[in-house]
């Protein structure tokens, strides 16, 4: 199995409907694979996003509890 095989073959592996992978044009093919790599783009972006606000809240009660401590110390 060459290279180009093996290349068309991972992009439709995954799709619902492998038959009409085969029915699309080379352009309609890297259109497609371009969509799907913004997609996944988007779902990272979304998924950084919410751990950014995860580890803002963590920094924050974090402080929290340091300042509770030091008003049990005194």
């Amino acid at each position: 199995m060459h290279e180009g095989t093996m290349g068309q073959n991972h992009m439709h592996h995954g799709g619902s409907m492998p038959e009409i992978w085969e029915m699309l044009t080379d352009e309609q093919k890297k259109e497609v694979a371009l969509m799907k790599m913004d997609m996944k783009i988007q779902w990272l972006e979304i998924k950084i996003n919410e751990m950014e606000k995860m580890i803002e809240l963590k920094k924050k009660a974090v402080e929290h509890m340091k300042k509770f401590r030091e008003t049990f110390q005194k």
